[in-house]
């Protein structure tokens, strides 16, 4: 076979061929070649096999023509890159033979393959292999490892050495039955693998107990695919999940369930039509629906009707927006009765952003409103209160005057002169007044607690005169009054509250013309009364009745009725306090209070209070005109002027020595430049600047042994904040009541 013939062979092959001598300096190259390189072939053989193989697989290279140099081998392949002539490079699979004379190496023939797709391909295939297992390797909680045909790990992702507890360093290499199946599974593993090895038969999904590497039990679900790697060989890869981590997310989720089910907050699920899916049984407690009932009926069945449709259409147009909304709902149970709810309603979207279902939680409000409405009518009794207290103290001021200067004036008439009697009628309306000004402390919850010694029946028959006028004349009130009734003791203002309360309970309990009676007795209560009503003591008692015939009060709340804010009346009729207060203010006077009605026909409250035993402090009832004399020397402290005239005229016609003051501040300079002894302080409780507590305060600083008697028409809180027992006289007084309070006080 000719050269010639062999040189058109060599040019016309389809592959790039070339031959370089024994320095790896190019000969030749066929047209192919000259394409694949980009160069001319005397530029070509200017180059050698160095200048354009790529830097990083010239080592390679060089190393196997050395080879052949050497005779260790007479051929070999290899893929590599080639640079262009451009600078551009390819991939390339090169075969290459060594020529030799007389075992010396005199050249070489490589065939040479364009192989750039295919590295491409494969790099592909790698990169997307490195992804998954990259996403593989950040599975939390879900254990993945391969294995080859022997059973022997190729791939243990981070959450195979979570739960096993082998890092991936430990366990490649090692078969799996020496890894994590208990030794009682390892013979029906091996079996397993073995029939999908050799058959083809797939290896089930199932639950079942592995170990880790301390040999703790780990519960699984495991799935199993193969895979044929490029080799040829079969892989088997595991998935498993960890049956703990779902019984956890089980136990949240029963956790979150009965967190629903026990949630004092009504809960409702409906799907995207509307329709009810879940109830929770604060609906049921509310609604009087049970889930039964509810389930797959629209929240419709609440409308009460009181709801403007308009407020439905704005919900609907938020939640199906994905907006959730927030309101308030009249609704009705079951029972046909209303109640109040505070709403959200809010979407629920599946991972797609998709609206699935609606849910609403909702707060009855409907006691809450009731509180607050009677707080604030409580409020507007405490408002009507301040201002009583307010009235009190200046018209009780302008009493005082008016009752200190006629006594004043009677104190230095002749008791033959004709204006005696005038004055005396002045003297009469004055106390009068005074009385209508204690009874209105007295409604107003305005009066400090003072009990004193009284006769039930004159502080009745006092209250009853004022009450008569508010009752009504289709309303006829009778006043049976027990004669020789003993004194007890007891707040004449609490007493006079008591029976406001319960002549106005009983008149509003009538409708249309009726009776109330009120009655006074004197009672024994035995060991065994004592035994059916707890919280009495046997003893002698004066009873005070009020029998009405009115509406009654029926079996089902008649517990209730003293009950703070509990009423039967309409809004704004009542606040629920007067019972109440009633009850509280007996047992403060350490009485007893009983009650008994027939629906539709009567109600009696019977009251109870001790006899008091201690003649010697039973009161004088009827009026002393006198005065009691002294010689000590009193400060008259009194910011309103015509009533600190009319005090000092008083105490000076009782002998004492007087010193005065308008002004507590001008009261605390005359003190300190008074070198004498002062005995008493007579001050009133309300004045500009400072209050009397404390302007006894700083009196008793330059006069420890300073008296003090505080007199105010009003005293507010200003003698309940100092938590201790004071000498106090309210206005009005007598000039009798003044003096003899003074020369108390002085005695101490």
């Amino acid at each position: 076979m000719d050269n010639k013939f062999l040189q058109t062979l060599f040019d016309n092959q389809i592959v790039g061929m070339v031959e370089v001598d024994a320095t790896f300096q190019y000969r030749n190259a066929n047209p192919h070649w000259l394409d694949m390189i980009g160069y001319g072939l005397d530029e070509l053989r200017n180059n050698n096999i160095k200048s354009i193989t790529h830097p990083e697989d010239l080592t390679r290279q060089l190393l196997l023509n050395q080879q052949l140099l050497n005779k260790q081998n007479t051929s070999y392949r290899i893929d590599k890159r080639y640079i262009r002539k451009d600078g551009t490079t390819f991939w390339a699979e090169v075969s290459v033979t060594g020529l030799y004379d007389d075992d010396n190496l005199t050249g070489m023939v490589a065939l040479i393959i364009d192989i750039s797709k295919r590295k491409a391909t494969e790099i592909h295939l790698r990169e997307s292999e490195n992804r998954f297992r990259s996403l593989i390797d950040r599975l939390e909680h879900i254990p993945v490892q391969g294995y080859d045909e022997d059973r022997r790990v190729i791939y243990w992702n981070k959450a195979s050495s979570e739960i096993y507890g082998y890092s991936q360093t430990e366990a490649i290499g090692q078969k799996l039955e020496d890894l994590i199946i208990p030794p009682h599974m390892r013979e029906e593993v091996i079996n397993l693998t073995q029939r999908w090895t050799n058959e083809n038969i797939p290896i089930p999904s199932s639950e079942l107990t592995l170990h880790d590497k301390n040999g703790a039990p780990v519960p699984v679900y495991s799935s199993h695919f193969t895979h044929t790697a490029s080799s040829g060989e079969k892989e088997l890869f595991c998935i498993d999940i960890d049956m703990r981590m779902l019984q956890q997310t089980e136990d949240q989720v029963r956790r979150l369930v009965a967190a629903i089910e026990q949630s004092g907050e009504t809960i409702v699920i409906t799907d995207t039509k509307g329709t009810i899916e879940y109830v929770n049984q604060a609906f049921t407690d509310v609604t009087g629906y049970s889930r039964e009932e509810a389930i797959g009926k629209n929240p419709r069945i609440l409308n009460s009707g009181q709801q403007d449709k308009s407020v439905y259409a704005e919900v609907w147009g938020a939640i199906t927006k994905g907006q959730p909304w927030q309101g308030r709902f009249i609704n009705r149970k079951k029972d046909g009765s209303h109640f109040t709810e505070d709403v959200t309603i809010s979407p629920i979207l599946d991972t797609a952003g998709k609206i699935v279902n609606f849910v609403a939680a909702k707060r009855d409000i409907t006691e809450q409103l009731q509180v607050q409405e009677k707080y604030q009518q409580t409020q507007k009794m405490e408002a009507i209160g301040q201002l009583a207290g307010g009235v009190a103290h200046d018209f009780n001021n302008m009493l005082a005057i008016i009752l200190g200067q006629v006594e004043v004036a009677m104190l230095k008439m002749d008791p033959n002169d004709p204006m005696r009697k005038r004055l005396n009628e002045i003297n009469v309306a004055a106390k009068r007044s005074a009385d209508l000004t204690r009874h209105l402390l007295g409604f107003a919850r305005k009066q400090t607690h003072n009990p004193e010694v009284l006769n039930l029946n004159e502080t009745t028959d006092s209250t009853l005169t004022m009450l008569n006028r508010l009752i009504g004349e289709q309303i006829e009130l009778k006043w049976l009054p027990e004669a020789g009734l003993p004194v007890v003791k007891i707040d004449p203002g609490h007493c006079n509250q008591i029976l406001t309360n319960l002549i106005i309970n009983a008149r509003d309990a009538i409708i249309g013309s009726g009776t109330i009676t009120v009655r006074t007795k004197r009672v024994t209560l035995s060991q065994e009364f004592c035994y059916d009503h707890p919280g009495c003591f046997p003893g002698e008692y004066v009873r005070l009745a009020v029998t009405d015939t009115g509406c009654g009060i029926s079996s089902e709340i008649i517990g209730k009725i003293f009950d703070p804010f509990f009423t039967t009346k309409d809004i704004g009729e009542g606040t629920g306090l007067g019972l109440s207060m009633v009850f509280g203010l007996i047992k403060q006077n350490h009485g007893y209070i009983i009650v008994n009605s027939v629906p539709n026909q009567n109600t009696t409250f019977k009251l109870y209070f001790p006899i008091h035993k201690e003649p010697e402090l039973i009161q004088e009832l009827t009026e002393d005109r006198t005065i009691i004399c002294g010689d000590e020397t009193i400060l008259i402290v009194e910011d309103e002027i015509s009533l600190l005239d009319v005090t000092k005229a008083i105490i000076s016609e009782a002998g004492y020595t007087i010193l005065s003051s308008d002004n507590p501040l001008d009261a605390i300079e005359l003190v300190r430049d008074y070198d004498k002894k002062i005995d008493l302080l007579l001050t009133d409780v309300v004045m500009p600047q400072m209050n009397g507590p404390e302007l006894s305060n700083n009196l008793r600083a330059l006069k420890p042994q300073l008296k003090t008697l505080f007199i105010s028409g009003y005293p507010q809180n200003n003698l309940q904040s100092q938590n201790v027992i004071v000498n106090f006289l309210p206005k009005p007084f007598s000039a009798n009541i003044l003096t003899q309070k003074v020369r108390d006080v002085l005695d101490q």
